[in-house]
This record gives structure tokens, C-alpha cells and sequence, in this order.
């Protein structure tokens, strides 16, 4: 490993750990202040909010990350200015047909027009949130670590720290709450905007824009489906007057998205080695990804483990009371990110498949509908949980299948090994717990399942591989 990734794997563990420290160590204060059905409400407010600017970005997000490495150090900020203009024009539109019909929407969201206030916030956030990706897929792609951890952690600090005052000092409840993010990651959007581009030198180009657009275009769809899937669960589960439900889901999200939180960072890493492997002439180093990625998939999945199995341990430690049943959302929505690993791989896109990706996002959407309606209506919130999981590892799996066909990629055996051990290791404790809670050695149980894990890659030498000495990088981390 050279001396400049070296430095990024420092940087994006910095990163990791404020991400998952803070929010963390703020939630307990924000859940005395927010009741669960107002966090229910906030979850249908970020459905709509993400459905709308998916539509706003027209998949131009994945185009851009898959086009940066086609083009040379100008034209790729030229590229940037003209995306992020074009974008920002269509959240202008659609910001003002939010406002004018917003009565409306709120009725279908969340069946009371009175909270429609709640609409434009989470459209406008959910569109701050989307344009600052393009900025950090511009610093991570340029292997730019260092600023890239600034302006993620900058963004983070604003936004809770404005919801934190708001809603504590100034006692505004959940309106204060989607507020303060919205102006948080909007001051960020427009900071990083005049850092990069002012002096304005750069012109519209019209022409490169539908260049974009020919190749994001079939993307498109995949972004209605993706941002439906993600959200469909908390919007049945609001549709059939389940409110707190919406809430207790959210929270478990919450807590389990740390495990995916830890994927994505490691993902900054990896994802620019693999793309350039993709990309590659040198045929044995483009069939190199898989031994290259069998580290990165052995750290994320420890972590999804880790919490999967202490997930009641965390919720009792960070939340009160009522939100504690939540822990086996944390548990089987942790196994889900765990298939997420085979499903993030950036395979399809370097193919060109985006007509394909879109077709399959419609397949993932009508499994997670399919699934969501009568097991939410049996079932309740765990109906939700079970539907979206099992949607979710049935769409990776498709996926995964494509992926391999088009883009393959050569996963070493081990790692279908560690891979069962964890989805047996979850479901276990999911079960013990469910059904045997008050057993006296579940937390022995708990802690033999992670040692397990941990043997196994000890005994595979994972963490000692060439292609990413993780323990090594670890240690000097640490040791700085």
C-alpha cells in the first residue's frame, strides 16, 4: 500500500468513527425531545423528500462517479459545474410544485393535510444532501480523503448541531428538528459551491449536460424504485395508521445504518482501486478485485455483526424505554447490509448497463410492495422488517447474478464461508432472542459467535493478505 492510500484509510476512519460517535451520542437527547410517532413522521416526510430529489438528479449522481475517471483533471470540474447547475434548476421546479400543491401531498403521505409544512423541508434536504454527494464523489474519486473527511464531517456537525439547538434550546419539536438539517447541509452546499468553482469561470455546456443525460437517463426509473423501496416500508406502515410503528423502525435504521455507515466508508476506499482494475488492460490485475476485496468484506461484515447481535445491548445503553423494541429490527436489518456487500459493487454501471439496472430496481420494488402490504397488514412492524429484508437480499441476489455475468468478478472461497457464518450467527440470536430472552447465557452465546467469526479470519490470514494488510494500517492508526 503507498504512502497516500495509507493516509486515506486514516482519514476515512476518522471519518467512521465521527459518524457513528456523534449521532450516536446525541440520539438519547434527541429521543427525550421527539416522541416515537414524530420520528414516524419524519420517516414519511424523508419518503417523499427522496423520492422527489431522486427525480431531480435524474441518476446524473452514479453517471458522474462512473464518468470521472473518462476525463482529465479540468474537464472533470467542468462536468461537476455543469451537473450540479442543471440539478439545482430542477430542484427549483420542483420545490415550487412542492409549495404550490403541498396540502394535497400531505394527504397522501401522511393522510392530514396539516402537516404539510413538513414536505418542502424534506425535499429540500434530501436535495442539499444529493448535491453535496457530488461534491464528495468529487474529492473521494480523486482520492482526496482529507477534504473529503472535512466536508463530510463539517456537513454532519452543522445539521445536527442547528436540529440540536433548535429543538433543545428553542423547544420547536420535529419542525426544528427537519429545519436545523436543512440548514445545516444547505449552508455546506452552497460553502463547498463557492470554494470550488468562484471565480466563476466556467460555462454552461448544454451539449456535455446531454452527453450526461443519454447515459443517466435509462437510470432513471432505478431512482423512483430505489428511493419507493427504501422508504415503501414506512409509508405502508403509516398508510395503515401504524404512526409509532414508522417511529420504532426508523430508530432501528438508525442504529443498524451504523454497520452500512461503516460499508460506505470502506467503500471511498476500495471503490476508485476497483474502478481502475475495471478499467485496466492488465488482465491479471483486473481479475485481482476479488482477492483485493475480501479484506473489506470481512471488516464490513464483522461490524454488521456486531451490532446485529448487541443490537438490545445498544438500544438500552442510547434510548429510552419505548424505543427498546426496536432491537430486533437492528438485528435483521443488519443481515440485510450484509448482503448489501455483493450488491454495491459497481459492476453494472462500469458495463454500461443502466437499462438493466433499472429494470431490476423495478423488480427490487415490486418484491419489497408485494412483500410489504400483507405481511405489514399480519404481522405489523416485523411484518414491515421481514417484507424488506427479504425483498432486499432476493433483489441483491438478482444482482449479484447480472453482476457477475457482465462485469465478474472472481470472490474468493473464504468469503462465502465467512458470509454463511454470519447470516447463521444473526438469525441465531434473532431466534435465541425472540424466543428464549430470558436465557442466562445469551450474552456468552453473543460473544461465542463474534470470537467465531474472528477465528475464521484469523485462520484464513484475511487481515495479513497482500492485497490490503488491514491490521497492519490498523496498528499505525492506532499507534498515531
Amino acid at each position: 500500500m503507498n504512502r497516500k492510500t495509507f493516509f486515506n484509510l486514516i482519514w476515512y476512519s476518522i471519518l467512521y468513527l465521527f459518524k457513528i460517535l456523534f449521532p450516536l451520542s446525541i440520539l438519547p437527547i434527541f429521543t427525550n425531545h421527539i416522541s416515537i410517532q414524530d420520528f414516524g413522521i419524519y420517516a414519511l416526510a424523508l419518503f417523499f423528500g427522496t423520492f422527489t430529489a431522486g427525480i431531480a438528479n435524474l441518476g446524473l449522481t452514479s453517471i458522474f462517479e462512473r464518468n470521472f475517471f473518462e476525463y482529465n483533471l479540468h474537464e472533470r470540474k467542468t462536468l461537476l459545474w455543469n451537473i450540479i447547475l442543471f440539478v439545482l434548476f430542477l430542484v427549483f421546479i420542483l420545490s415550487s410544485i412542492t409549495f404550490i400543491f403541498r396540502s394535497f401531498i400531505a394527504k397522501i403521505i401522511f393522510l392530514n393535510s396539516d402537516l404539510k409544512d413538513f414536505l418542502l423541508l424534506a425535499f429540500l434536504l434530501q436535495s442539499f444532501k444529493s448535491l453535496n454527494l457530488y461534491f464528495l464523489t468529487y474529492l473521494k474519486n480523486s482520492e482526496n480523503a482529507k477534504k473529503f473527511t472535512y466536508l463530510s464531517i463539517i456537513e454532519s456537525s452543522l445539521s445536527i448541531g442547528i436540529a440540536f439547538i433548535l429543538v433543545v434550546k428553542f423547544s420547536t419539536g420535529l419542525f426544528g428538528f427537519i429545519l436545523g438539517q436543512t440548514l445545516g447541509v444547505g449552508i455546506v452546499f452552497f460553502g463547498s459551491f463557492m470554494y470550488l468553482f468562484y471565480p466563476f469561470q466556467y460555462r454552461l455546456n448544454i451539449a456535455q449536460i446531454k452527453g450526461q443525460l443519454r447515459l443517466s437517463l435509462p437510470l432513471t426509473p432505478r431512482i423512483f424504485f430505489g428511493a419507493i423501496n427504501t422508504q415503501f416500508d414506512r409509508y405502508m406502515l403509516g398508510l395503515v395508521g401504524l404512526i409509532g410503528g414508522v417511529g420504532l423502525f426508523d430508530i432501528g435504521q438508525r442504529i443498524a445504518n451504523t454497520s452500512f455507515t461503516f460499508m460506505t466508508t470502506l467503500q471511498n476506499i476500495y471503490a476508485p482501486k476497483v474502478y481502475n482494475r475495471f478499467f485496466s488492460s492488465d488482465i491479471k490485475y483486473r481479475n485481482s478485485i476479488g482477492n483485493y476485496l475480501t479484506p473489506f468484506l470481512y471488516v464490513s461484515i464483522f461490524f454488521c455483526l456486531i451490532i446485529g447481535i448487541f443490537s438490545s445491548e445498544i438500544l438500552i445503553l442510547l434510548t429510552p424505554k419505548e424505543f427498546h423494541e426496536a432491537s430486533s429490527i437492528v438485528t435483521i436489518l443488519c443481515l440485510l447490509y450484509g448482503f448489501y456487500f455483493f450488491g454495491k459493487q459497481p459492476q453494472l454501471l462500469f458495463a454500461k448497463k443502466t437499462g438493466l439496472i433499472s429494470i431490476l430496481s423495478f423488480v427490487t420494488i415490486s418484491l419489497n410492495i408485494g412483500l410489504n402490504y400483507p405481511m405489514i397488514k399480519l404481522f405489523g412492524v416485523m411484518g414491515a422488517v421481514w417484507a424488506t429484508t427479504i425483498a432486499g437480499i432476493l433483489s441483491t441476489g438478482i444482482h449479484f447474478y447480472f453482476g457477475q455475468k457482465y462485469a465478474h468478478i472472481n470472490y474468493e472461497k473464504i468469503v462465502f464461508v465467512l458470509f454463511a457464518y454470519f447470516v447463521f450467527s444473526l438469525i441465531s440470536i434473532y431466534l435465541l432472542s425472540n424466543y428464549f430472552p430470558d436465557l442466562d447465557s445469551l450474552t456468552k452465546i453473543k460473544f461465542l459467535f463474534v470470537i467465531g467469526y474472528s477465528l475464521i479470519g484469523i485462520k484464513a490470514k484475511i487481515l495479513k493478505k497482500n492485497s490490503f494488510d488491514f491490521f497492519r494500517y490498523f496498528s499505525k492508526i492506532i499507534e498515531i
